[in-house]
């Protein structure tokens, strides 16, 4: 999945679940007080039922809290042989290792791709 569509989902889902939290935190306290005020074990049934539904919508907000979004970025190494210049530039589609890439700045000489690979951003 990508990146676009995890923050997108995170952004969706976190405030749906910080709601549904309070709702129920809310609707079990009341069934906690009409059970001492009236004694009825239906209401600590309920209460029950109720502090179940709170730990799981805890533990799937904990978990959508916690869900680090990674971007990849491709980097390609591009290097002069003859003067020893490196430069790091973003990959283009069709480049490869070993692949001419036009003449040096420094001597004029030719540019080669030497490396290419991924750094991780976090967001």
């Amino acid at each position: 999945m990508s990146f676009e569509k995890l923050a997108e989902m995170k952004a969706r889902w976190l405030p749906v679940y910080l709601v549904l939290l309070i709702a129920v935190a809310l609707l079990a306290a009341h069934f906690v007080i009409m059970y001492f005020l009236t004694g009825n074990a239906s209401y600590a049934n309920l209460a029950l039922l109720s502090a179940f539904a709170i730990y799981f919508l805890y533990t799937g907000l904990d978990r959508l809290r916690k869900l680090k979004i990674t971007r990849t970025r491709l980097v390609e190494v591009v290097s002069c042989n003859a003067c020893g210049f490196r430069e790091e530039r973003d990959f283009e589609a069709g480049d490869y290792v070993f692949k001419p890439k036009g003449a040096c700045p420094k001597c004029g000489g030719p540019l080669v791709v030497t490396a290419v690979y991924s750094l991780k951003e976090q967001l």
